[in-house]
């Protein structure tokens, strides 16, 4: 075959026009590299989020030396986390697989902290949950704390008090306030035992009645004011409305991405029977 007729060959001619793309792309391409697997390298970019963070930390920027000081850290970081990763230190280590777990659930939960519900949204919330917003009963009472295992006395001090006489001179001396002002019924019973603010809520308002048990003994209590429990308005309460139902978002994400997560996997568990009879 003569070389005018290789040269006419339009498999040469592919072969060439080939070459030719390929240095051309070659030259116009401004693809950054990659760096080698080996190399470690902090942009500018990266630096200045070390030092926002240290000056954010310590209220005041770095000085030279200590910027030097964070970029060599950072390098040391970098170069364990790759040895360790390489060395499968990570592996069946249960503080990272909790920190990895952890940070999966933060990412399936971000989407609820941008979300902005307006109050139609955050009233139908507030009427499908209305207990955790409910405030409380309040009482305003008086009181005077018995004397133990003298129940003959008590005729004697309700009727001192139905005729007028200072409550803080009858009875068993003690630390209780003998005069309570209006107060949530939850704080009641914080100061005089579970259920004792709820047995107020029986007695007639105006008269001494009793006795009642509380934490310290019997009492005669005459309850001298009183609100019923009630749901604020969505006005009064809007920002802890909010917080709830943004929580109430985020478990919701986190389900559905857990759900979605499992569902990518061939998932075999034994059952809590065949567990427990091993």
């Amino acid at each position: 075959m003569s070389i005018r007729t290789i040269l006419k060959s339009p498999l040469l001619h592919f072969f060439a026009l080939a070459g030719l793309i390929f240095a051309l792309y070659a030259v116009l391409d401004d693809t950054v590299p990659a760096p080698p697997p080996d190399a470690i390298t902090l942009n500018p970019e990266e630096a200045g989020r070390l030092i926002t963070r240290f000056t954010k930390t310590w209220s005041r920027p770095p000085s030279k030396e200590e910027v030097n000081g964070l970029i060599r850290s950072w390098a040391l970081e970098e170069a364990y986390v790759r040895d360790a990763l390489a060395l499968g230190l990570d592996r069946d280590d249960p503080v990272i697989r909790q920190r990895l777990m952890l940070k999966m659930q933060f990412l399936a939960e971000s989407g609820a902290a941008g979300e902005q519900p307006g109050d139609a949204t955050l009233q139908a919330y507030l009427d499908e949950n209305p207990e955790p917003f409910r405030q409380p009963a309040r009482l305003a009472f008086s009181q005077v704390l018995l004397p133990p295992d003298r129940a003959e006395e008590t005729t004697e001090i309700r009727a001192q008090l139905e005729n007028g006489a200072d409550p803080a001179t009858l009875g068993k001396a003690s630390l209780l306030p003998v005069a309570v002002p209006m107060m949530p019924v939850p704080a009641i019973d914080r100061t005089f035992g579970a259920g004792f603010g709820e047995s107020l809520a029986e007695l007639p308002e105006g008269q001494w009645g009793g006795p009642v048990k509380s934490s310290y003994g019997l009492h005669l209590v005459q309850v001298s004011g009183r609100t019923e429990a009630s749901l604020p308005p969505l006005s009064e309460i809007r920002d802890r409305v909010e917080a709830e139902w943004r929580s109430g978002r985020a478990r919701d994400m986190r389900a559905a991405f857990e759900d979605a997560l499992l569902a990518r996997y061939t998932v075999t568990l034994p059952t809590a029977e065949e567990v427990l009879a091993q």
